[in-house]
């Protein structure tokens, strides 16, 4: 289920409590999000406008990051905010945060990111081989055209959190949106790997490289994780009630 509002409130709960932003997954979708049960807080999400476009969004991360920004604001213009969401949409959360937290003007302020299995993006050196990626789990049930498009908006967002690790790499002289600590987070952990083709051998999947080391936040230059809360479900079996 997808609709063309951007964000678009998914659950009411109870206007008092601070909002939370769920984020698009590396496909660009937010489909998942409708199967959460009622949290009691008013749930935007917002899905990635440029998926199906032909052509690749320039900027980077940084560019959605940027539009995202704008999309919160048009219908929460200021207060404290929760942002976050699975996979790609955790990663995209902790840059909205530090991207707010050094303008000195905005009036939004992010006050903890959730993390649904965000996997920290480094895949493992160039001779590093992964297991197969799992389509028939990842993209069961969707039409051909569907299809089509969340792959390559994963294609895409591959490249960028590809160019998100080289900046954030654990150094001492980040600057900028890199060298600014994120809001506190949750992690939400898939503690189970992702079934594979080929259960033999050593390979894993991507998303499971670094399960061992906190989905490899271990990694990042920054120590911003509250609290972890580990799942018994796979990366791609989260949202559903039977894994």
């Amino acid at each position: 289920m997808e609709n063309k509002t951007n964000p678009l409130l998914i659950q009411k709960g109870d206007a008092s409590r601070i909002p939370l932003f769920l984020l698009h997954d590396a496909g660009g979708t937010v489909s998942n999000y409708y199967k959460l049960e009622n949290v009691g807080r008013r749930i935007y999400t917002i899905h990635n406008p440029w998926s199906k476009s032909q052509t690749r969004w320039n900027g980077g991360s940084m560019k959605l990051v940027t539009e995202y920004i704008k999309l919160i604001q048009s219908v929460v213009p200021s207060g404290d905010i929760l942002v976050g969401g699975w996979s790609l949409g955790g990663q995209l959360g902790i840059d909205i945060g530090r991207v707010l937290a050094l303008n000195p003007k905005s009036r939004l302020r992010v006050i903890g990111v959730v993390m649904i299995d965000t996997v920290y993006p480094y895949w493992g050196p160039p001779d590093v081989i992964h297991a197969e990626f799992p389509a028939d789990i990842v993209l069961k049930n969707c039409p051909p055209d569907m299809r089509a498009e969340m792959i390559r908006c994963m294609k895409w967002s591959k490249e960028d959190s590809d160019a998100w690790v080289s900046k954030n790499w654990k150094t001492e002289d980040l600057d900028g949106v890199e060298g600014t600590v994120p809001s506190p987070a949750v992690l939400l952990l898939a503690n189970k790997y992702v079934p594979i083709a080929s259960p033999k051998t050593n390979s894993k999947c991507m998303v499971d490289y670094l399960r061992h080391a906190r989905a490899g936040w271990d990694l990042f230059p920054h120590q911003f994780i509250a609290a972890v809360w580990e799942i018994p479900a796979h990366h791609f079996g989260l949202f559903e009630k039977d894994m």
